[in-house]
C-alpha cells in the first residue's frame, strides 16, 4: 500500500511540478518577446526533449528497483518526452 501512495505521490508532484514550469515559462517567454524564437523552433527542441527525457527513462529503468534515483529519472524523464511530444505536435 506504501508504494502505491508514493507512486500516486510522485505522479501528482510530476504533474504539479510540469504545470508549474509550463506556467512561469509561459510567461517569461510571453513578456520578453521570445514567443516568436520559441515557436519557430519548436520542432528541434521537441525532439531534443524527447531524445533527452526518453534517454533519461531508459537509464531509470535500467537502474535496480531498490535505488529512488531511478524512479525519479524514470519520471522526468518520461515527463521531458512528453513535453517534447507535445512541442512537435502540429498546432490548430
Amino acid at each position: 500500500m506504501e508504494g502505491l501512495f508514493r507512486g500516486a505521490g510522485l505522479v501528482a508532484f510530476g504533474v504539479g511540478l510540469t504545470w508549474l514550469i509550463t506556467v512561469v515559462v509561459g510567461r517569461a517567454v510571453t513578456r520578453r518577446g521570445l514567443a516568436f524564437w520559441v515557436w519557430d523552433r519548436s520542432s528541434v527542441i521537441g525532439r531534443l526533449l524527447i531524445a533527452v527525457g526518453f534517454g533519461l527513462a531508459v537509464i531509470g529503468l535500467s537502474q535496480s528497483s531498490t535505488n529512488s534515483s531511478g524512479s525519479s529519472l524514470l519520471l522526468f524523464g518520461a515527463l521531458l518526452g512528453m513535453a517534447g511530444i507535445w512541442l512537435i505536435l502540429p498546432g490548430p
